[in-house]
């Protein structure tokens, strides 16, 4: 049976959410080692973000969307909110570069975001999203990728999110240019019926999950009945549609509660729940305290981390 899947906001993970920059909140920058990619990317995850993966040196295996892949250097992965993936197998020198690009940061991207749209993403690499590279061309990505990292820090900057920003077009370009130039696998643009439903009902649910919970919603605007989603959804990845619903509504419920300023009330608003009573007890069933407790366990540590005298007494 399939593992449990994760869904997560990028600034949930554990090798961002420690750093003080909150722009790393929204889109980050990291090489990653085996050690971190088995301990923090072992399970099947869900992230709502673009994501671009170079692998620097050693060898592993990736497995996306219930595809294995085998991962070695110079290998680049380009992955949507609409995969799933986790590593295995990685050897020890095995190392990793990643770039977090939140849907919070993209909806401000304008032309960078087209520049990523012209590329050739879509059916073609969602179905075959790991490309082995040239040398001279996974060295350039590398560069690149350092560039935007160096960038994210420099928030004393007046214009720091322009600075990213054209860091990420002068990437996107030369990933364009390389994407053009390689000869990718030949899918015949067509993914199959199963793919295609499991790819269209992730990225809706990714547009409207905050509002719309049931089963229903989600069916009928891919012309499905509730029953026939439910099994394809179910056959591929081992979880239900309820699943992926109520882990989505979690995950932005625990980034809510630690990073914004909204009230338990609020949040339930903004959820879509009927009232804070059922978002409490919604959010009691996944984390095992009320929402209010995890704002306090959340505070607790945030001032036991910053040494403050407040965390002896």
């Amino acid at each position: 049976m399939a593992s449990s899947i994760r869904i997560k906001n990028i600034c949930e993970l554990p090798i961002i959410s420690g750093g003080k920059n909150d722009t790393r909140k929204k889109i980050s920058c990291i090489t990653i080692g085996h050690r971190e990619a088995e301990e923090q990317f072992s399970s099947d995850i869900h992230l709502d973000a673009f994501i671009i993966l170079l692998v620097l040196s050693g060898k592993g295996r990736a497995a996306i969307n219930y595809k294995t892949y085998n991962i070695q250097a110079n290998t680049l992965l380009l992955l949507t909110s609409a995969h799933l993936f986790h590593f295995y197998d990685c050897s020890d020198d095995f190392q990793c570069q990643c770039l977090f690009v939140s849907k919070v940061f993209t909806d401000e991207m304008d032309s960078t975001d087209m520049i990523y749209r012209r590329t050739k993403y879509g059916v073609r690499l969602y179905n075959e999203p790991v490309i082995p590279l040239e040398h001279p061309h996974a060295v350039l990505l590398a560069e690149r990728l350092d560039s935007v990292n160096k960038n994210i820090d420099r928030t004393e900057h007046f214009y720091h999110k322009e600075v990213i920003l054209n860091r990420l077009f002068a990437l996107y370009l030369d990933l364009s240019d390389i994407l053009e130039r390689t000869n990718l696998p030949h899918t015949d643009g067509c993914l199959t019926r199963y793919e295609s439903v499991i790819k269209s009902f992730i990225e809706l649910l990714a547009a409207h999950y905050r509002e719309e919970h049931k089963v229903d919603y989600y069916a009928a605007r891919l012309n499905l009945s509730a029953h026939h989603l439910t099994q394809i959804v179910k056959l591929v990845t081992g979880q239900s549609v309820s699943d992926f619903i109520f882990e989505m509504l979690f995950s932005e419920a625990r980034n809510l509660l630690t990073h914004s300023k909204l009230s338990v009330q609020e949040i339930a608003t903004t959820l879509n729940f009927s009232d804070q009573s059922s978002f409490g007890k919604f959010f009691k069933r996944k984390a095992g305290i009320s929402p209010v407790d995890f704002r306090k366990d959340i505070k607790r540590e945030e001032i036991a981390s910053s040494g403050s005298p407040l965390s002896n007494k």
